[in-house]
């Protein structure tokens, strides 16, 4: 994986950024998010990340507020369409929580945070496939995994190229099946704040397992 990035998300921690809040959604380490952006306010943002630094942090909300964690991503494509609709894709570089909303001209919303509570976000960005096919409890790990994602693969009826998974490195896998997982917000809001990514892969087998022994919910699209 890069250790451009790793470094990235060691230095970069902005004490104020812009918001993107979008239910069923989140953004973890070393992951990629596609994204249509449409709404005027959105596409403000957009036009202004570009101009500094392509920073903009994911969040969900809830009818109380913002939730207290999400994660903040670096422009690393962009396109746009002919009907003046943005087409982005942001890199994860570390989680955040947030601590209060500020005022701002912008139409857009923005906050204060604090990434000390997961500075060990970036080290995700440097994993090897090696360190766990190295040990027992590794290959352990990942066939529990494999077993719970193709589980859950069949009841919703997608088709995995299983060799290619099998190249990630499971930390950097775990984040990936916890991003695109057909779960509810709630669900994937718990995933994020897991505190280690081992913490996350125990929480999206049993996820995983649950959901395939249930109607499915679908998942919200990512767009805005």
């Amino acid at each position: 994986m890069s250790t451009h990035y790793k470094a990235l998300a060691r230095r970069t921690s902005p004490e104020v950024i812009p918001l993107f809040p979008l239910n069923g959604t989140v953004l973890l380490p070393a992951c990629d998010l596609p994204l249509n952006i449409f709404e005027p306010r959105y596409l403000n943002m957009v036009d202004d990340a570009l101009k500094t630094d392509r920073l903009i942090g994911m969040v969900q909300s809830r009818k109380s507020g913002l939730v207290s964690v999400g994660g903040l991503g670096r422009i690393i494509q962009f396109s746009e369409t002919e009907d003046g609709r943005y087409l982005i894709v942001l890199k994860g570089l570390k989680r955040f929580k947030v601590i209060e909303e500020v005022e701002t001209p912008s139409p857009y919303r923005q906050a204060k945070v604090d990434y000390e509570p997961f500075i060990n976000d970036a080290d995700i960005h440097a994993a090897k496939q090696t360190s766990e096919a190295l040990s027992e409890s590794g290959r352990t790990d990942r066939s529990a995994l494999t077993v719970a994602m193709k589980t859950l693969a069949k009841k919703i009826g997608v088709r995995v190229d299983w060799e290619a998974l099998s190249e990630i490195p499971l930390p950097v896998l775990v984040n990936q099946a916890a991003m695109i997982s057909p779960f509810q917000p709630e669900d994937k809001q718990s995933l994020i704040e897991a505190v280690s990514t081992d913490d996350r892969r125990r929480l999206l087998i049993g996820l995983m397992h649950l959901y395939a022994g249930s109607d499915s919910p679908s998942n919200p699209s990512q767009t805005q």
